[in-house]
């Protein structure tokens, strides 16, 4: 059996996983996962090296900074700073939207952007029905505030911890230093700024116009999916518990209510305890072929759809709201039916949307993503506990947090992180490790809290594509592969057709494309290798090749799937593809002529003598 090139099975893998990526026909995740397994099959990678990745700096850091964000979550920190600084005059939307992307940003560099975008969705739907601001106004500016922030540490993202890490995983020759806790500081609070001045500005005259008042049920077509039945007299349910009958889980229908005869009051959400009476109207949410058989089986009489100014789906103990699936969450990947859903939230879902479109398939079938929004009923503890399990992030109105010791000591203990990584050499891994045990051991959080706070799937994305960024290290970016493109970029550089400047500029433009249609932390180990080399060919400081990397990899503005905040604010923001498209696009050209612009200034074209 002829010997397969390494070279050739990376640039492979390579090619097939951007595929997989851009298209999004299996989880990232897997896909990672996958490329690690025929690394080693291969042999082009040895299992110590295949698998370093997942015992890398950056893994153990990016779950550190994961539990972090769970932590402030869990004890209402977030929220009430968001309460407290989001304070502005009712219909003052300029101001709200400043403060919220800068609120964003500022807790996005020192936690994860998916993790503040999830806590702030809440806070911002509140926020906008007090303040009559359309929550379309607020969470585009939030999520794209939360990318920006990811420019201010080098702990903010996963990106850049990412490329941290590959730059430790280049040759020791090369004498190539990581990124400290704040080398980029200055540059990324200056592409916040502009941001912000440009979401208050031309880029809040872009957003998308909601109105404030439309009923959720009128927003999720709810009269479509909504059927009263008449219970008739010699009807086989009458005397028994609706979760005592079979049939309706057999034909996908729910049962969101009863109606009692004569003026009786209406029994919502109705429990093991609530039986069927005769002359009872249930309200059934089901696709019309499922109420159809339903009625055909049983003695039931469709009467007819609901009206949504008629019949109410909700009372002082019974409410409907909306939730979104967080990144992390156990539904993804999953349908009600796996999840067990019903039976363990005691909730009901009555629609799903997914990018802005309705799922009209039977709802239990559905596989649930990441950024799916639910229209949920359920009674008012049961929505709380939901709340708590943070396995959905339920648009209702919160109550105001209450600020303890443990708030502050997740302050406390993050804040001591922080500052022993920038005074200290400790190594950022071992003290992210060391502020988790701090929050175990003051009791802040539960051991097991700990684990289910990471969100997984990033942790084996990561791990996975550092592997193929050693593959790509050790295989392709050799000599005897890249000599003749050395040899052409050195004639041009020779002949004054292209210069440091020209290269840099060249993989800043791509790096921000790229990004636009791949995960970033994908692009920044394909990219980061190559900047470097970049860096050797052109004989100058290899510190603005990486900042572009780090920078385009944040500007990830320009469709819902670039990264995880945009796809969590799509839903409840009510987005389309092209509202992104429309904001994002004048952002991301006008951030990426500023960086362009201040990079060389601040981290200079420095000619370096690099080992050959």
């Amino acid at each position: 059996m002829p010997t397969l090139d390494p070279a050739v099975v990376v640039l492979a893998l390579l090619a097939i996983s951007l595929v997989l990526f851009a298209l999004d026909l299996v989880r990232y995740d897997l896909v990672a996962i996958g490329v690690v397994v025929a690394l080693v099959f291969t042999g082009t990678l040895g299992p110590e090296q295949a698998f370093s990745g997942f015992a890398s700096e950056a893994v153990i850091l990016i779950g550190s900074m994961y539990v972090f964000g769970h932590a402030i979550g869990r004890t209402g920190m977030a929220e009430a700073l968001g309460r407290r600084f989001l304070r502005v005059k009712r219909g003052a939307e300029r101001p709200l939207v400043a403060r919220l992307a800068v609120l964003a940003g500022t807790l996005s560099s020192v936690l994860s952007n998916t993790g503040v975008v999830a806590t702030l969705i809440p806070v911002c739907a509140g926020v906008g029905r007090r303040r009559r601001v359309a929550v379309s106004r607020l969470l585009m500016p939030l999520a794209f505030g939360s990318l920006l922030g990811g420019l201010v540490t080098v702990i903010a993202t996963s990106t850049n911890i990412v490329v941290n890490q590959a730059i430790r995983d280049a040759p020791a020759a090369l004498g190539v230093e990581p990124f400290t806790m704040f080398e980029f500081t200055h540059l990324g609070l200056i592409l916040l700024g502009a941001g912000t001045l440009y979401l208050i500005g031309p880029g809040r005259a872009l957003l998308p116009k909601s109105s404030v008042d439309q009923p959720l049920t009128e927003r999720y077509q709810v009269p479509k999916f909504v059927t009263e039945i008449l219970v008739e007299p010699n009807s086989t349910l009458i005397n028994r518990a609706v979760s005592e009958v079979d049939v309706f889980r057999r034909h996908g229908v729910t049962v969101l209510g009863i109606v009692r005869p004569g003026g009786e009051t209406s029994v919502l959400a109705p429990g093991p305890y609530n039986r069927i009476r005769a002359e009872d109207t249930l309200i059934l949410q089901g696709i019309p072929d499922d109420i159809l058989a339903l009625s055909e089986e049983l003695p039931l009489k469709q009467r007819t759809y609901v009206e949504t100014d008629r019949t109410r789906l909700y009372s002082d103990d019974v409410r409907l709201v909306e939730a979104v699936i967080p990144g992390g969450s156990r539904l993804v990947g999953r349908n009600l039916v796996q999840t067990q859903f019903g039976k363990r939230s005691n909730l009901n879902v009555l629609a799903i949307s997914r990018a802005g479109e309705l799922q009209l398939d039977r709802l239990e079938k559905v596989k649930l993503e990441t950024g799916d929004t639910l229209l949920v009923q359920g009674h008012q503890p049961d929505i709380d506990n939901a709340r708590a399990e943070r396995d959905l992030l339920v648009l209702d109105e919160i109550g105001k947090p209450h600020l303890d010791r443990k708030g502050w000591t997740v302050m406390g203990i993050l804040a001591f992180v922080l500052m022993l990584a920038a005074l200290t050499p400790i190594s950022i891994a071992a003290l992210g490790l060391a502020g988790v045990l701090g929050l175990v051991v003051t009791g802040i959080l539960r051991s097991d809290e700990v684990y289910r706070s990471v969100d997984w799937s990033v942790v084996m994305l990561v791990g996975g594509m550092l592997a193929l960024g050693v593959g790509f290290q050790n295989h392709v970016l050799t000599p005897d592969h890249t000599g003749n493109l050395q040899s052409w970029i050195a004639g041009m550089m020779e002949a004054g057709t292209v210069g440091p400047l020209g290269l840099f500029l060249v993989l800043l433009v791509v790096t921000v494309g790229l990004t636009q249609i791949l995960n970033n932390v994908s692009t920044a180990v394909i990219l980061t290798p190559i900047a470097l080399e970049l860096a050797v060919v052109a004989g100058v400081s290899e510190r603005p090749f990486l900042m572009a990397v780090i920078t385009g990899t944040s500007l990830a503005f320009l469709s819902p799937v670039a990264h995880q905040a945009n796809t969590m604010v799509m839903g409840p923001g009510g987005y389309r593809f092209r509202d992104y498209v429309r904001v994002g696009l004048p952002l991301a050209i006008g951030l990426t002529i500023l960086a362009g612009f201040l990079i060389p200034i601040f981290w200079p074209f420095t000619p370096v003598n690099w080992p050959t």
